[in-house]
């Protein structure tokens, strides 16, 4: 007793240099760590910043939720044996037929992602949930053997128990169901659509769930993608949760978004993200119906050639990034960007501005009022570098729009899942579709001006004419850009 007395003693005595000598040791180890670690040098000094002036706490922090665990999880634990089908192999570049100026991106293409582009796909935009919800429940209903969903949010609204009721039906008729969450995204909605799954016999999991110690660490890590695959015949993909806020017809809050019906042998890549996904959650290999020509009636008009990209903080890391500053080097003529959150970083954002230097005309739509407030006000600190080269911004005046897709020219199309800001580039896992097609383009080309017609562009005097405090505002949260 008298040991510990008499340190309890001198603890009380000395207890201020015990925390300056554990906050320098801390320091010291975390700071080197994050030069030896980190590649971003603004995300290093923004770390050693934070560990510098928050004592033991800043440290502590880092190591949370600083290191990227998940990829070395994912090299050790994914099955590489199953991408095996769609990997590029040597001496086998097929260019589809596609002008000769994309060539090089098709070359730089596999590089970056060494995934086969495929021909003969049909890809069907589906605007807002007014159109996608009946077409993608009609779809659950007449499923015969195997569906996968994957969303970000499932609200358990009067929308998504349309959707839980028609997933129950097809467990009930044999159908093998599985439903992946994400184990953040599952707690939007007050009322959990996967314990109203669970309930009905659906097999449902969550993909780090925020609720576990083992998990905690990860909580900065988020699966964004949105697949449903039916059978192998047919794929739902691009950026739209499942919620009755997507009726925009009758909802109280509308979200303007756009997803996508996918058919042809690209589907067998989208399928492949949920299987390893599903794998990633629950440590079992499932086996999907894999796409079959003949099982498949040929009434679609399928032209295009596409392909999957995988993206997130595992060993897929990047790929979405370089296919982007990729397919900017071969733009010609136009880049048209939608997008809910336009904070991309300096490497993305000097290739947009290479385009518009060389003559391209480069144009992009973000909402005026997103669901962020506070990532309203970094786009707005953002806006004078955007446009001083020529890019033009507009702001889309109706209710908060969701749609993500990039065209380029007339031929390149880049649908799904992304943002284009830190988060989705960085932190999420995230999955598009590459697409080359003239008539898609098109399509989505004649959506694009739709609505550039209720927006309003970005002005430099109207950017100069904001208050000072608004300039402050804005640029201080600009310096947490890395992070949002």
């Amino acid at each position: 007793m008298q040991v510990l007395e008499s340190l309890f003693e001198w603890i009380s005595f000395h207890w201020v240099t015990i925390i300056v000598v554990v906050h320098f040791g801390l320091s010291v180890v975390t700071s080197l760590h994050v030069l030896l670690f980190k590649e971003n040098e603004r995300t290093s000094l923004a770390w050693i910043g934070l560990v510098i002036l928050s004592p033991v706490l800043g440290s502590i922090i880092y190591w949370l939720f600083g290191i990227n665990r998940i990829k070395r999880m994912a090299k050790r634990e994914h099955p590489q044996k199953l991408k095996q089908d769609f990997r590029y192999e040597e001496d086998c570049i097929v260019f589809h037929s596609l002008p000769k100026n994309w060539h090089s991106s098709i070359i730089a293409g596999y590089t970056i992602h060494p995934v086969n582009y495929v021909d003969d796909n049909g890809i069907e935009p589906l605007v807002n949930g007014d159109s996608a919800y009946p077409a993608m429940i009609k779809s659950i209903e007449s499923a015969k053997k195997h569906i996968v969903l994957s969303s970000y949010i499932f609200d358990y609204d009067s929308l998504g128990r349309q959707f839980v009721h028609a997933l129950a039906q097809a467990q009930e008729r044999g159908v093998v169901v599985q439903v992946l969450l994400d184990g953040i995204g599952v707690g939007y909605s007050w009322r959990k659509s996967d314990r109203a799954l669970k309930k009905l016999g659906v097999r449902t999991a969550q993909f780090l769930p925020a609720i576990s110690l083992t998990s905690i660490r990860f909580i900065n890590l988020r699966n964004h993608r949105k697949i449903l695959c039916i059978d192998g015949e047919e794929a739902y993909i691009g950026g739209m949760n499942i919620s009755k806020n997507n009726l925009v017809s009758s909802a109280k809050h509308p979200i303007d978004d756009v997803h996508f019906r996918v058919t042809g042998p690209v589907i067998d890549q989208i399928s492949q993200v949920f299987i390893e996904d599903w794998y990633f959650a629950t440590k079992e290999v499932i086996q999907f119906p894999a796409y079959s020509p003949r099982a498949v009636s040929q009434q679609d008009d399928r032209k295009v050639v596409s392909r999957v990209i995988q993206d997130g903080p595992d060993e897929n890391h990047n790929r979405i990034r370089w296919t982007l500053i990729n397919a900017l080097v071969c733009a010609e003529k136009s880049v048209k960007i939608i997008t809910p959150y336009f904070i991309p970083d300096q490497t993305l954002m000097t290739s947009l501005h290479a385009a518009a230097l060389r003559g391209v005309s480069v144009e992009i739509i973000v909402p005026k009022h997103s669901n962020i407030l506070f990532v309203d006000w970094v786009m707005e600190a953002n806006y004078s570098r955007i446009i001083e080269h020529g890019i033009k911004i507009y702001k889309n005046m109706r209710p908060f729009d969701h749609s993500k897709i990039v065209l380029i020219d007339d031929i390149w199309s880049f649908i799904g899942s992304t943002n284009w800001d830190a988060r989705s580039l960085e932190f999420n896992f995230e999955i598009n579709l590459e697409c080359f097609d003239g008539a898609l383009n098109h399509q989505l080309t004649e959506l694009y001006e739709s609505k550039k017609l209720d927006s309003e562009e970005v002005l430099a005097e109207d950017v100069s004419h904001l208050s000072i405090y608004k300039k402050v505002r804005n640029n201080l949260l600009r310096l947490f850009s890395p992070y949002l």
